[in-house]
């Protein structure tokens, strides 16, 4: 694994709270651009990855911020039903909060993209599951998962590997249980340490 000082996630997805709200913010005018010229916001995928826009939608008034959170939490949701690990479901809640940092959800359907996410994140930490199998486990079709694939890494800038906080934690607690695996050599430090001899 690299190392976090050194990675893309930290050169390019590290951001102050205001640079958040300005690209949230430039993605929902060039959302509402798109509705204005177009009559919709949300794009179509094809299969060959190509973005257009299909038929006008009548309701485009949610709220923006509460879509994403909505379906940041469906995702928690399908990682629980699926019992991934739970750095699969990090990644993919990193992927997708990166993807609506550049498209705005009016643009592109959050259930679309949040299967997506889970499934790229399933490649990533190497749990592979076929986009069959994650479509036919919430009744939803593989093929849309499949379309979305390449719209998500591009928009990831093909940045997969992320930094989440279970890392650290599941590397301390592996520190401390072996600390505290009852060894002579370990009692012996422990010991040590506690009379103020190394």
């Amino acid at each position: 694994m690299a190392d976090f000082q050194s990675s893309s996630h930290k050169a390019k997805w590290i951001f102050p709270p205001q640079q958040l709200a300005e690209k949230y913010k430039a993605t929902n005018n060039r959302a509402k651009q798109m509705l204005e010229k177009y009559g919709t916001t949300r794009m179509r995928v094809d299969v060959d990855g190509s973005l257009s826009y299909p038929e006008p939608q009548v309701n485009m008034t949610e709220n923006e911020q509460f879509m994403r959170v909505y379906y940041e939490y469906k995702l928690r949701e399908v990682c629980s039903a699926f019992y991934f690990p739970h750095k699969i479901q990090a990644t993919a809640l990193i992927y997708f909060k990166r993807f609506y940092l550049q498209w705005s959800v009016m643009e592109h359907d959050p259930k679309h993209v949040m299967l997506t996410c889970i499934y790229a994140a399933c490649k990533i930490e190497e749990n592979h599951v076929s986009a069959e199998e994650l479509g036919k486990g919430i009744s939803q079709d593989h093929q849309m998962i499949l379309n979305y694939e390449m719209i998500v890494y591009q928009s990831l800038e093909f940045d997969l590997i992320v930094y989440a906080p279970y890392r650290s934690v599941e590397g301390f607690v592996a520190d401390i249980e072996e600390f505290c695996h009852p060894t002579d050599e370990n009692i012996q430090k422990a010991e040590g340490n506690c009379s103020g001899r190394d």
